[in-house]
């Protein structure tokens, strides 16, 4: 009989220990449901006491053979952690709790087979994603670019094609030169039309290809631009130009005057255009855009270089075919070299102006050299010289 009642009471301690550990992941779950409610009125610092509560439990609940493999107690375990993470100013101490967060969610991702936690889990990433967010909001406010990006980088792992987490990591790869990481980031919103900066998307994935020196790709997904921004002035300005750097002359001139007819004042089309037409061969055509360009700003330097090239090379052109010409007489000869000389004195203001406004362009101060070397002026010639030895 006696026997029996010790049987009993060893029974009845056991059923205790076993209740309490159970009690221990209710009570972190009723603790943590108080803090979860203060949260999301905006004061989290208020459930402080409610959070501390949840995690002692837990520390125990973690510990006993009855809760130690369930599921709900890791994700509660993670849950808590995460949050105190996010409410800690010890970076050390935010760090930790960060990383017994994350291992609890791999321990309760395990031994979820059947899903059971799914939603609770979901809130559990959300918070990690937070804790990597501001990290990364951190370092790129101290300009570590690389570092925020890998921040942004984790983050967009918890949360996998979160528009906002893409972004900023293509951001912070771009500001850290890391281009390849930028387009992996940046090329997985292009479908993601209602994102609220896909025209920027748009403008930015061609310019970081242009970075890498691959016009193809640039060209490609400008034209993709265009489609999708058919209207936009700034997507269809990018579109010319790196079609023009394709050597695409052809298909853009029609673009570019479709454009100059919207923005009739907008100068740097019409030099776009010239340089089409130069392209294509259309010399004349090359003349009177450039000329429309330097009727709205006269100390423009690309079109006063490319005009004044422009002529130069025709009065070259003309000087070249007049001295191949074996059959000319005397005065057949002087009077073709006098309309040479006169192409040049055209050209020659455009030059000249092209210096002016830029005394340290390489191929303006080359191009002056070369009309003082066919005038016979080799003073300036040397002059010029001399300028553009110290550049070089």
């Amino acid at each position: 009989m006696k026997l029996k009642s010790i049987l009993s009471l060893a029974l009845l301690l056991l059923t205790t220990v076993a209740f309490s550990q159970i009690s221990n992941l209710r009570k972190a779950k009723t603790s943590y449901i108080k803090f979860s409610d203060v949260k999301s009125m905006g004061s989290p610092q208020l459930g402080r006491a409610d959070l501390k509560a949840a995690h002692d439990a837990l520390l125990k609940a973690i510990e006993h053979d009855k809760t130690k493999e369930e599921a709900e107690t890791w994700v509660y375990y993670g849950l808590v952690n995460a949050d105190l993470s996010l409410l800690e100013d010890n970076q050390s101490k935010a760090d930790e709790y960060y990383r017994i967060a994350s291992e609890a969610r791999e321990k309760a991702v395990a031994l979820d087979s059947e899903k059971a936690h799914a939603d609770n889990l979901l809130v559990l990433d959300y918070s990690l994603a937070q804790y990597e967010l501001n990290q990364g909001i951190k370092a790129w406010d101290a300009e570590d670019f690389l570092s925020a990006y890998k921040n942004f980088d984790r983050a967009e792992a918890f949360i996998p094609g979160d528009t906002t987490l893409l972004y900023y990591a293509g951001a912070a790869a771009v500001q850290g030169k890391d281009y390849t990481a930028a387009l992996e980031k940046y090329t997985q919103l292009v479908d993601n039309e209602d994102f609220s900066f896909h025209k920027q998307i748009l403008l930015d994935i061609p310019r970081i290809y242009i970075m890498q020196g691959d016009t193809v790709q640039a060209t490609k997904y400008g034209n993709l631009a265009m489609e999708k921004y058919p209207e936009d002035s700034e997507i269809a300005t990018q579109y010319i130009e790196y079609n023009l750097m394709a050597g695409n002359e052809e298909e853009v001139v029609g673009a570019i005057k479709a454009e100059s007819a919207k923005n009739p004042g907008n100068k740097t089309l019409y030099y776009y255009l010239g340089l089409a037409y130069n392209a294509l061969q259309d010399e004349a055509s090359a003349e009177e855009e450039y000329k429309k360009a330097l009727a709205i700003d006269p100390d423009y330097v690309d079109a006063n270089i490319n005009l004044g090239g422009l002529i130069l090379n025709r009065g070259i052109d003309h000087w070249n075919h007049v001295n191949n010409q074996r059959d000319l007489s005397q005065q057949q000869y002087e009077t073709e070299i006098k309309k040479a000389h006169e192409i040049f004195d055209i050209a020659f203001p455009y030059l000249q102006k092209a210096v002016d406004n830029d005394d340290k362009n390489l191929i303006a101060l080359s191009n002056l050299q070369k009309y003082y070397q066919i005038k016979d002026n080799q003073a300036k010639a040397d002059e010029l010289q001399a300028k553009i030895d110290a550049l070089n």
